[in-house]
């Protein structure tokens, strides 16, 4: 029996974090469901995929070989997807698209994967800027799209949701919890949280805040002095930060990523000018919310 790729597209979501919750969560489903259809797709390949502990997923052999496979395979369906599309005439166009720092390695990367894909007569003129700038950009017009993390609603800008990336704590090499697996986020409620130093991404700062009180306390919160994520403030020790975990990259030795349990997710939206309309800009947004 050949799996759907539906199967396919749960098992790659699976493998690439590692954590049926994470992947729930990226997939827009529910846990049990993910985990029910992995089953089935073992079952219907006759071996198994991953080797499930209380603590992380594994990729047994057969789910390596799938891993790779699989990704091959639903991009392919998405080339096929696209050109029986273009027979009704080649989408066309020329877009500014901006992204935020947080998104550039996660869902903006995507994006603009799939575009090429699926769109591949438009063009996707790609800035990255804070998420104050290109939501005023949007406002102005002088960015078509942005793909934004943690916005703050503004006038004139349509936000839809796009995905909510699971966050982890950045926080210095030497700090007591640098070394565990994960970590609870009511468990830092006597940390200093860094939050931004400037207007730019006020948004985030919010749901920072946020995300504490929800976890039962009131964060102690202090202004990131230098504009870049927090990195160099980390190193010194000034603070930790929560921050999307697909838009931080530890340093070996300085700093640490430390996943937390229970998830805690912060969103990437896609933001466009409130009443803006034309083919190509609605073609994106389209793949955007397949994504």
């Amino acid at each position: 029996m050949v799996p759907e790729l539906r199967l396919i597209r749960y098992f790659v979501a699976v493998a690439e974090e590692r954590n049926f919750t994470r992947a729930a969560e990226r997939l827009h489903i529910a846990q049990p469901p993910l985990s029910t259809a992995i089953r089935q797709l073992e079952d219907q390949l006759g071996t198994a995929l991953l080797e499930r502990t209380s603590r992380e997923v594994r990729l047994t052999p057969a789910g390596t070989l799938l891993l790779e496979r699989g990704r091959a395979l639903l991009a392919e369906a998405e080339d096929v997807a696209a050109a029986v599309r273009s027979l009704e005439g080649e989408m066309t166009g020329r877009l500014r698209i901006g992204i935020s720092p947080a998104a550039r390695f996660g869902a903006g990367a995507d994006l603009l994967a799939a575009c090429t894909r699926r769109l591949p007569g438009v063009a996707l003129l790609a800035q990255e800027d804070t998420t104050g700038a290109l939501l005023r950009g949007l406002r102005t017009g002088s960015v078509d799209l942005a793909v934004l993390y943690c916005p703050a609603p503004m006038d004139g800008v349509e936000l839809l949701p796009l995905r909510d990336e699971p966050a982890g704590i950045h926080l210095s090499a030497a700090h007591p919890l640098a070394d565990r697996l994960s970590v609870a986020l009511e468990e830092l409620r006597d940390e200093p949280f860094l939050v931004a130093g400037s207007g730019e991404s006020d948004g985030w700062s919010a749901a920072v805040i946020e995300r504490c009180r929800a976890a039962g306390f009131e964060p102690r919160t202090v202004p990131d002095p230098h504009p870049d994520l927090g990195q160099r403030a980390v190193r010194a020790g000034l603070g930790v930060v929560l921050y999307a975990c697909s838009g931080i990259t530890a340093t070996p030795g300085e700093t640490a990523l430390v996943p937390l349990d229970p998830p805690v997710t912060l969103p990437i939206v896609l933001g466009r000018r409130a009443g803006t309309r034309n083919a190509a800009l609605d073609a994106v947004v389209e793949v955007a919310q397949d994504l």
